[in-house]
């Protein structure tokens, strides 16, 4: 992953074009990130304030030019579990020109919190991969809390303390797994012989 999207659309391309030429050298594929995610104020991952939507036209370009295996596009989601007073709404129609356009496998990053329907959508659109890194995060930091709170507190053996949370985290992991219709997938993907 080569995130240059904080540079020019120029630096971008040749900052990504070497990560490219390096990394497809020795077999590793590339994804690169167009356009902004945006923060929500409670993630170390940061973001921006304001969010600079990927222009399709500009993706096929960029993916012509760089090579880069698979692209991250902004299509209005964040950094981070939105707070409550913040409904995030996903640029379905960009998404959608941007797919019809390129012929990458597409990604959203800062994809935790978001409406489940405009998920799904996305997935059925053409995105490959969504990070979800704060949704996990936040169930097992919740259990956490429940463990100890339980008067647990003399506890201290991750062992005791972390299978409550680990399977916490399962039942999200599964839940989104069947959202986003990776059921099944993983016979696609193979380990080293």
């Amino acid at each position: 992953m080569i995130d240059a999207s904080h540079h020019s659309f120029e630096e971008n391309i040749a900052i990504s074009q070497k990560v490219v030429e390096a990394a497809h050298a020795v077999g590793v594929s590339v994804e690169a990130e167009l356009g902004t995610i945006g923060d929500t104020g409670n993630t170390v991952e940061g973001g921006v304030s304001e969010i600079i939507y990927t222009d399709p036209k500009v993706a096929q370009k960029f993916i012509e030019e760089t090579g880069v295996d698979s692209l991250a596009v902004a299509i209005g989601t964040a950094h981070g579990i939105y707070p409550k007073d913040v409904d995030p709404e996903l640029r379905l129609d960009i998404l959608e020109e941007i797919e019809y356009l390129t012929d990458v496998p597409l990604v959203l990053h800062g994809g935790s919190s978001n409406p489940d329907d405009e998920i799904s959508k996305a997935v059925v659109m053409g995105v490959n991969k969504i990070n979800i890194s704060s949704d996990i995060k936040i169930v097992f930091a919740e259990k956490l809390r429940e463990v100890l709170n339980e008067g647990n507190l003399e506890i201290r053996e991750p062992n005791v303390l972390f299978p409550p949370c680990m399977e916490a985290t399962k039942e999200v992991a599964l839940q989104k797994i069947h959202l986003f219709k990776a059921d099944d997938k993983a016979k696609y993907y193979t380990t080293s012989k």
